[in-house]
């Protein structure tokens, strides 16, 4: 196959002839408007960019094969690319805590840290070996030499402490 040489006059004219051609061929394979002019011009540009063609007979069918070419490669692209984000539904909530939550909560436990330490001292220590440690009322009252009946007098006096200052 023997190479023609073409002058921009020439690269000029036949895509002129051609280009409405050329997009209606593209937009059947991008299925895009503005993708097709562009990948026309495209085309244009890499005939412009050659000193020669190595399709002496069928000019026409070369311009055509360039454009399919660059259509592949676009689509080709396009995938790989849109495979690789995933479309986020509106009403997706971000699993972390928004700043005003978060701002809230440490609130919450400083009044809390604060009205455990504001408890009378046996009180808080059964409150934090239940409510911290998770040990049994019998386990505490083993620990502080109470009995359990005031291992549970002294939690529900923390519980409603604690209560009363989160919730004033």
């Amino acid at each position: 196959m023997s190479a023609v040489y073409i002058n921009h006059d020439q690269i000029s004219l036949l895509f002129l002839n051609h280009r409405e051609a050329i997009i209606s061929f593209l937009m059947q394979r991008v299925r895009c408007p503005d993708t097709a002019q562009d990948l026309s011009q495209e085309t244009y540009l890499r005939l412009l960019r050659k000193e020669s063609i190595p399709h002496s007979d069928n000019l026409i069918g070369y311009l055509y094969r360039t454009a399919e070419r660059l259509a592949i490669d676009f689509l080709r692209y396009d995938q790989r690319v849109t495979s690789k984000f995933v479309l986020l539904d509106d009403e997706l909530v971000c699993p972390n805590m928004q700043p005003e939550a978060l701002t809230i909560l440490r609130e919450q436990c400083e009044r809390l840290l604060d009205a455990i330490n504001s408890l009378p001292d046996k009180c808080r220590r059964v409150f934090l070996l239940r409510k911290i440690n998770e040990l049994s009322y019998a386990e505490i009252s083993r620990e502080l030499k109470i009995s359990e009946k005031t291992v549970q007098r002294h939690l529900v006096k923390a519980m409603l402490h604690c209560h009363q200052r989160l919730n004033p």
